[in-house]
């Protein structure tokens, strides 16, 4: 196998793309500990009209899905699928529907060997603790869970937009591909995968690639 580069599409708020990252990275053990990896995330916003406050997320779910029913049969499939990749989902106790900008800046601007522990914390906040990741004050602590304590400066830095452009960049380079939901993958540069993947289907095509 050669070296591998992954570009990961992904939104913080999304529960498909917490199950996907979460494959992704368990497939990732499971490489010859020699084998250089490089995983590159990107920003890809589901909700980017939403206020920056949040809005009511049984609200927002149920307006798109057309109804209470829809809303608690999808519920219900994202604990099942959860389940099915060892993720815990308390949707229940969920009351906003995030602007993820400043989750993604966050992300942009954390050292690259802290990005997949924040990126599992922020998602760890969002779908169990019921954590509004929109704002600021709960993104600096969920950064302090990492290990990273400069509290008013990182609070700083996102009030006034730094890593704002990677953000961006990353919408723009998901719109040039034709990408329109998420998870989405692409290895090498190569091969491009939408959805949801097990760690075998990943392992698979990693070994041909």
């Amino acid at each position: 196998m050669k070296d591998l580069i992954i570009d990961v599409y992904m939104d913080t708020s999304c529960p498909w793309c917490r199950m996907g990252t979460s494959s992704l990275l368990t497939a990732l053990k499971q490489l010859p500990k020699d084998k250089k990896v490089t995983v590159r995330w990107h920003a890809f916003q589901i909700n980017p009209s939403i206020r920056p406050e949040g809005e009511d997320y049984r609200k927002v779910m149920i307006g798109r899905l057309g109804g209470v029913a829809q809303f608690e049969a999808r519920l219900k499939q994202y604990n099942d699928y959860g389940e099915s990749y060892g993720l815990k989902y308390n949707m229940d106790i969920v009351k906003y529907t995030p602007n993820t900008s400043l989750s993604h800046q966050l992300i942009a601007i954390t050292p690259e060997n802290l990005k997949e522990p924040l990126i599992e914390k922020i998602y760890t906040a969002y779908f169990e603790e019921g954590i509004n990741i929109g704002d600021v004050d709960e993104l600096v602590q969920i950064a302090r869970g990492i290990g990273i304590t400069n509290d008013a400066e990182l609070k700083m830095r996102l009030t006034k937009g730094d890593g704002i452009e990677k953000v961006e960049l990353g919408q723009r380079n998901a719109q040039k591909l034709g990408i329109r939901g998420v998870p989405y993958f692409v290895i090498n540069e190569e091969i491009s995968l939408s959805g949801l993947q097990s760690p075998n289907e990943f392992i698979k095509l990693f070994e041909n690639n």
